[in-house]
């Protein structure tokens, strides 16, 4: 349920006068989704029927997935929309609260950033607000370069899993992760926004990926372990 994102370069270091980065500085684009019109610039277009952007009190926009939609509807829609995004959304079909037969009983639902610039070595921190009906995941994917496919293949793959998220309070959730350090050809990696089961909506705001040091990577591991 996802269209293809265009990559979007990282901060050129290299080039005079270009800003530094700092430890804390968001690596994700619009992070926030509040720029732009009628959808989140540097973030995959919703679908306007299984995916949102949203204004909510006390967060400007937010992304909100709808999970509770008919999976042939969410199917034949997700094909329509890749053609052409312009389209209309569909009226949601009705469907049972508990169906399997639903997008979130299958596929489930995503929404990407672009792409952001790998360091070798970088240890970072993944931090999201959320929440909603389940426990979504919410992905950082690693991609290396394919020389013979001449394009960008995965290579690397952790999420964040909420502890203990709220169906109506906004809770804040992190991880460290370092995805070079067992793979070492990642160059890219970007955020992937998903949940799937039980059917509902899902609401996340305030993604953010920052370098960290490594004492700080190894209290989020540790912090990690103990949650698992």
């Amino acid at each position: 349920m996802r269209l293809t994102c265009p990559f979007i370069p990282a901060t050129t270091f290299f080039v005079a006068l270009a800003p530094l980065l700092f430890a804390g500085n968001n690596l994700i684009p619009n992070g926030t989704f509040d720029e732009g019109e009628a959808f989140a610039l540097h973030w995959e277009r919703a679908d306007g029927l299984t995916s949102f952007f949203e204004k909510e009190d006390g967060h400007d926009r937010v992304v909100k997935l709808d999970t509770l939609v008919d999976r042939d509807q969410a199917m034949e829609w997700a094909r329509a929309f890749k053609k052409d995004p312009t389209l209309k959304p569909p009226a949601k079909k009705p469907i049972e609260p508990n169906s399997y037969g639903s997008i979130g009983g299958n596929e489930g639902v995503m929404l990407d950033s672009g792409f952001i610039d790998c360091k070798p070595g970088q240890n970072y921190k993944l931090t999201v607000d959320f929440r909603g009906d389940g426990k979504p995941f919410v992905w950082i994917k690693g991609f290396l370069w394919h020389p013979k496919r001449n394009d960008f293949v995965d290579g690397y793959q952790t999420r964040l899993e909420p502890d203990d998220p709220s169906k109506t309070e906004w809770r804040t959730f992190s991880i460290g992760f370092n995805p070079t350090e067992k793979s070492p050809k990642i160059q890219k990696f970007k955020v992937r926004l998903y949940a799937y089961w039980p059917n509902g909506l899902y609401y996340f705001d305030n993604v953010r990926v920052e370098e960290i040091s490594q004492e700080e990577m190894v209290k989020l591991v540790a912090k990690r372990s103990l949650v698992k």
